[in-house]
């Protein structure tokens, strides 16, 4: 490989100017050359393949360089040779004077290369100094009047090799690119907004082949949210929609079962005034009873489900998806795939915790009036038009049989047995205090039920922001844990590591103790294996990278502690660490910020 040039290799240099010419002062303007046109039959110019040493370089404005600077340029025309043709004239004594790709003809003489491709034409019959002028022109218009590929068009382009057979293998070989880099190419290529966001500097590759990705099976709502999402957040917001997805696609699953026996199945849940669907617990049955799992599969056809995860978790085989009695799994192989159960137990790694779904039940609306059902509210409405119709000439209570008089009746005989003593009759006082005690219980029976309404409501309500919020904390920690996987890959600590560290084990000296606290800063590091490993890695590492494990294991106890649910609580250890992260590039969520105590989790938006 050349090493630095400082001096343009040439074996015809420019002769010194006339006296006059020396002698004119520097403000003047030179004087215009007028040359004759070119000669119609003047001779043509040639398409060569030459070997780089015949040819001879001109003097370049391109002074200082190395090529080791520029291995892309260099590692090309070493796999590729020189496919730009070089500009070269033929000088009257046949000689070959490049005056333009200097640095092609270099390299190839550096790599040994046979020939180049070099366009010749006739050296101009002009004095030295034009030519000079117009040698300099060429050389600065040839490397400043380049319009780049941009990185979307490059993209698009190796996606283009791709669809056309080429494997990733070979497109990095051809192109000089790392095969990681050309699969991410490869990604965004296939998708204009992608390329498009890449080019105008909004996304890198790696958040434009997520989007691509999302593009590509037609997820219009997951490409809008990922382009309204600022860098800083995207990875968190990422993970959020693949979070929801992964939901969708096992509620999918979840609800088959309802399905095959004719329950229709909702993809989000109805809000609390749509009219289309009425939740079961606001209905009755004809007779007033609550509905039960048999009303409801009798009658499956007019009702719609839709299922929600439980924090309740259920162990199932991890091929089969049945269900493990957890007795017959021999926990101590947890963690140690190697490991043999003891006999009649499985190991624990061929089983997984899965969430259990729970449905809410919805009538549709428009099946009410044909239906065994009706409102709980109606009833208490029936209850109060009875009361309200009671008249002096109606029959009230049945009389019990044992309080049927069996004395003397007026006319001094026996009464029958069916016989029942006279009924009072009612006064109008009677009437209105009857009439006003039967409108206060209809009013009570009706606000006991609105509190209760209401109450439920709240409930579901809490019950559906806890899961919402939960399901931001899960993503907020993938996407967190992935930001100090990648920053605790560095060499040495940040200027805050020692601070927070001392900080935080005369604060809390038994943290890396706790639960599971070694295991989380072992993924965090990126150690596979248990104590040992850690030894090992530490034994090898320098100094300031030691400094740097040191802090990943008190990031990694802090981290285990700050779980999905982590918005719920005030941990004053949680809350240092999580303000070390944002004071070292880390951008918080909105969850995270409750977790740390900056704003209050109430307000945080859930249907976002």
């Amino acid at each position: 490989m050349s090493t630095a040039i400082d001096t343009a290799l040439t074996s015809d240099p420019i002769p010194d100017l006339d006296e006059a010419a020396l002698d004119t002062p520097d403000v003047a303007e030179p004087a215009a050359v007028d040359e004759a046109p070119a000669d119609p039959a003047a001779p043509a110019p040639e398409a060569l393949m030459l070997p780089p040493r015949e040819l001879v370089i001109d003097d370049n404005v391109r002074k200082t360089f190395d090529l080791g600077d520029h291995p892309d340029v260099t590692d090309s025309i070493r796999r590729r040779g020189v496919e730009t043709p070089v500009k070269a004239y033929r000088e009257l004594d046949g000689t070959i004077t490049v005056i333009e790709g200097q640095i092609r003809v270099l390299t190839a003489l550096a790599f040994d290369l046979a020939k180049v491709p070099v366009w010749v034409t006739p050296a101009p019959a002009v004095s030295p100094a034009e030519r000079a002028i117009t040698r300099i022109a060429e050389q600065i218009n040839a490397n400043d009047c380049r319009i780049p590929l941009t990185d979307g068009d490059r993209a698009a382009g190796m996606t283009q090799m791709f669809d056309f057979g080429a494997s990733l293998t070979r497109i990095s070989q051809e192109i000089g690119h790392k095969r990681d880099q050309v699969k991410l190419a490869v990604s965004v290529g296939g998708s204009d907004t992608a390329c498009r966001a890449v080019d105008s500097g909004q996304l890198d590759f790696e958040q434009a082949a997520i989007l691509a990705e999302y593009e590509k099976v037609g997820d219009t709502d997951a490409v809008a949210r990922l382009l309204a999402t600022s860098r800083s957040m995207f990875a968190y917001e990422a993970k959020r929609i693949a979070g929801d997805r992964a939901e969708a696609r096992q509620r999918f699953l979840e609800s088959l079962s309802y399905a095959a026996h004719g329950f229709g199945v909702l993809t989000t849940e109805p809000a609390d005034d749509n009219d289309r669907f009425i939740n079961y617990e606001r209905l009755r049955t004809a007779d007033g009873s609550d509905i039960t799992a048999a009303d409801l599969d009798a009658t499956a056809a007019d009702w719609v489900v839709y299922l929600f995860p439980t924090d309740t978790s259920a162990l199932d085989d991890a091929e089969t998806g049945a269900s493990v009695d957890p007795d017959t799994v021999d926990w101590d192989t947890t963690d140690h795939p190697g490991a043999a159960p003891v006999e009649g137990k499985r190991h624990a790694d061929s089983v997984l915790h899965q969430p259990v779904w729970e449905p809410t039940c919805y009538l549709r609306a428009d099946r009410l009036n044909e239906s065994m059902f009706a409102l709980a509210s109606d009833f208490d409405h029936a209850i109060e038009v009875v009361a309200n119709n009671v008249g002096d000439n109606d029959v009230c209570d049945a009389v019990p049989l044992d309080e049927i008089r069996v004395g003397d009746n007026e006319s001094g005989s026996s009464p029958t047995p069916y016989e029942a003593a006279p009924q009072q009759v009612e006064t109008a006082e009677d009437i209105q205090r009857r009439e006003e005690a039967a409108r206060a219980g209809a009013a009570q029976r009706t606000e006991a039920e609105r509190v209760a309404n209401e109450r439920r409501e709240q409930e579901r309500e809490a019950a559906r922001r806890v899961r919402e919020l939960n399901k931001q904390g899960q993503a907020a920690l993938e996407a967190r844990r992935e930001f100090v996987t990648g920053y605790l890959t560095r060499k040495t600590p940040p200027p805050l590591a020692a601070l927070f560290v001392a900080e935080t084990l005369a604060d809390e000296p038994g943290l890396l103790n706790e639960y599971n606290a070694d295991r989380t800063a072992h993924e965090l590091l990126g150690i596979t294996g248990w104590r040992k490993d850690l030894l090992t890695a530490i034994g090898t590492a320098k100094p300031t990278r030691c400094q740097v494990i040191t802090l990943g294991l008190v990031l990694g106890a802090y981290e285990k502690r700050t779980g999905k649910d982590a918005w719920r609580f005030t941990d004053r250890g949680v809350r240092r660490y999580l303000h070390f992260l944002a004071d070292n590039g880390h951008h918080l969520t909105p969850v995270e910020q409750a977790a740390a105590g900056d704003i209050d989790p109430g307000t945080i938006d859930i249907d976002s």
